[in-house]
């Protein structure tokens, strides 16, 4: 990577942290461009050089996370079971909303976030593998798709979170998710 590439990854990247952390204080829709450009001391046309608009900044925290979950997450899915494995993944899950902070987690859950609906992406696809070996060995049901199961849980996850959030983060998210998670997937036990 040539100098001026590293250069440009790092205006990138500072963009990307000044403007989370002013979506974090104004929310997504109090936060204009000028606002980050300004803080992050760059101008508009720079912000647009590395990003085509707020949305992006966001995508990329999506991005991150499905990286994280393919080259991280699948390998520590050690449990016994697959149950125990799918437990696992959303206690996986909780934590990584925990390092994110609820106040990053308060800017993604607005209604206009398509990414929650975006198929393939590699965070679903390390839990349709679990699900997939489950219902290979008969530990789950198969009278659902793999795909339709993990919906399932995601939506159910997506609002443990969600009240995690509005409740300013006061409870142990990992905890309450395991116990849910845990009772959750029963309903496709085989």
């Amino acid at each position: 990577m040539t100098k001026r590439q590293q250069q440009a990854l790092q205006t990138r990247q500072h963009i990307y942290r000044v403007g989370l952390s002013l979506m974090e204080k104004k929310g997504y829709h109090g936060t204009t461009i000028e606002q980050i450009s300004k803080a992050a001391n760059v101008s508009v046309g720079a912000f647009y050089h590395h990003f085509q608009s707020k949305e992006d900044i966001l995508s990329q925290l999506y991005h991150d996370a499905d990286d994280y979950f393919e080259n991280t997450v699948r390998q520590q899915l050690t449990a016994t079971t697959v149950m125990e494995r799918i437990v696992q993944y959303f206690g996986c899950y909780a934590d990584y909303n925990i390092r994110m902070g609820v106040d990053t987690m308060k800017v993604l859950y607005h209604a206009e976030n398509k990414w929650f609906l975006k198929k393939h992406r590699g965070m679903q696809e390390v839990l349709l593998i679990v699900i997939r070996q489950g219902q290979q060995i008969g530990e789950l049901s198969s009278q659902q798709s793999a795909e339709q199961i993990a919906e399932y849980l995601f939506i159910a996850a997506r609002g443990i979170v969600f009240n995690w959030c509005l409740q300013d983060g006061n409870y142990d998210l990992q905890q309450q998710m395991k116990q849910y998670m845990g009772r959750l997937i029963t309903l496709f036990e085989n």
